[in-house]
């Protein structure tokens, strides 16, 4: 049997068992080789979707963190393999915010964190979105502000207000991600913060709430009891 029959065979067997007993009696593994379908010299693509998902996390949300650089790193990954994998981590993000109800009041921490949470948590740089709410705390805008390195990116206060008396926001809630995973507080977020706070308070124009993004889980300001 030559390379073909056998990349052919490795592709066939989850092929086979989806067909027979349905797409959800796949492992996490079967259903990665669904999708990159070849293996490499020496691998087969089950092996291969089993490494990629133990390289990334040891989980499957794992892949949704896959940036090309990384993944270039792995040999006998392709770019056309790499633009598959990252383009899951893509449509499942999509499919997240698809399925959002804009007209819910976002009151708490968590339900904030829910709503956003695939937009921030496996990004692979730290960003900052500004949430801008109405009168009765729903969303009336989503402002990314800066996208900037694995460990920072500034929040300008001035950006912050501009924007928020632009689109002429009621109140306002500050999103940021830690591409760690870890979503303890640094001196800097804590000290941007307080600067929100206090002039928001002084434009009538409050900061409800700012959010630290972790994977999993998150920090938020308000439920630790520093915005005063």
């Amino acid at each position: 049997m030559n390379r073909t029959d056998n990349t052919h065979a490795e592709v066939m067997m989850p092929d086979r068992k989806a067909t027979l007993y349905g797409i959800r009696t796949l492992t996490d593994s079967e259903l990665l080789a669904l999708i990159i379908r070849t293996g490499r010299k020496g691998m087969s693509v089950l092996d291969l979707s089993a490494r990629l998902i133990e390289e990334f996390g040891g989980g499957i949300g794992g892949i949704a963190t896959c940036v090309p650089e990384h993944l270039r790193n792995i040999k006998g990954i392709g770019e056309a393999t790499i633009m598959q994998i990252t383009a899951i981590g893509e449509l499942s993000r999509r499919i997240w915010n698809s399925n959002r109800d804009l007209k819910v009041p976002l009151t708490s921490s968590r339900e904030v964190y829910e709503f956003f949470r695939e937009d921030l948590r496996y990004a692979g740089t730290e960003e900052v979105h500004l949430v801008l709410l109405d009168v009765k705390c729903c969303l009336l805008r989503r402002e990314v502000l800066t996208k900037g390195t694995l460990r920072a990116s500034p929040i300008s206060p001035r950006e912050v207000f501009e924007t928020a008396l632009r689109y002429r926001a009621a109140s306002f809630i500050v999103l940021h991600n830690h591409p760690s995973g870890d979503c303890t507080p640094s001196k800097e977020d804590s000290s941007v913060t307080e600067t929100l706070r206090s002039l928001g308070n002084a434009m009538q124009l409050p900061l409800l709430d700012h959010i630290i993004i972790g994977d999993p889980g998150y920090y938020s300001f308000k439920d630790a009891g520093t915005l005063g």
